[in-house]
């Protein structure tokens, strides 16, 4: 049997009515998991501890997508002016699917929000706004399509990222304005671009547990040293 991924479900209001509300996930991170051999489903936005466990129990892996962004108030600051939206709703249900993720030892792939939300919730912190708290930041919410890679990051050797792609360096995509700062305990930094901004963080001891700040599943179709990231993340969970 192909190992069964838990995509972490967004959620947004199209219309008025009683059908305006509508639990989704892009369909990059499908395409993708399944290319690499895993049959990934969408995991919705529920709030009940014991309704996300039983969907985890039936998973062999989870992937944590991109979003809004991660409320502040989850790391003890304020909101600054920059903030962008917040989904309460989200935020709880990352918090609850990435604890019982580490308590099974889960592999787990957090993409984009994924990695903030994977810092937070592990007691890290968020720059809340590059531009306007990252001295001379390079362009993170690029301007290209998503399949091109518009900076390059460092990635430190031996890490789980250098094995998978087999490169020290890398050109990626990027699109977001929150970053992780402080990392959290048991964690370590191991991708940076030019600026400082952390592009992947990894738990060392876990099974498989990676976050990254870019859009891996953009590039994946074009890019085989980028698809080779969900390869290792689903032959992880197989």
């Amino acid at each position: 049997m192909p190992p069964i991924i838990a995509i972490l479900a967004n959620q947004q209001q199209t219309a008025v009515g009683d059908f305006s509300l509508h639990d989704f996930t892009p369909r990059a991170y499908i395409d993708a998991l399944f290319a690499a051999g895993a049959v990934p489903f969408i995991l919705p936005l529920l709030s009940d501890a014991a309704g996300i466990a039983a969907l985890l129990d039936r998973a062999d892996g989870l992937l944590v997508t991109g979003g809004a962004d991660v409320s502040p108030d989850l790391y003890g600051e304020q909101p600054l002016p920059a903030l962008g939206s917040v989904t309460p709703l989200r935020d709880q249900l990352d918090q609850i699917a990435l604890r019982l993720a580490g308590e099974r030892d889960l592999p787990v792939l957090g993409i984009c929000r994924g990695i903030q939300s994977m810092a937070v919730f592990a007691g890290g912190s968020l720059a809340q706004d590059i531009p306007s708290q990252v001295p001379n930041a390079l362009q993170h919410s690029q301007k290209a399509p998503g399949w091109y890679g518009t900076h390059e990051i460092e990635i430190a050797p031996d890490s789980l990222l250098a094995r998978l792609t087999g490169r020290p360096k890398a050109m990626v995509n990027s699109f977001h304005h929150q970053a992780v700062r402080d990392l959290p305990p048991g964690y370590v930094a191991t991708a940076h671009t030019a600026d400082g901004v952390t592009e992947a963080i990894e738990k060392p001891e876990a099974s498989f547990c990676l976050g990254l700040q870019f859009h891996p599943e953009l590039m994946a179709p074009r890019h085989d040293f980028i698809a080779a990231i969900f390869r290792g993340f689903v032959t992880t969970a197989g």
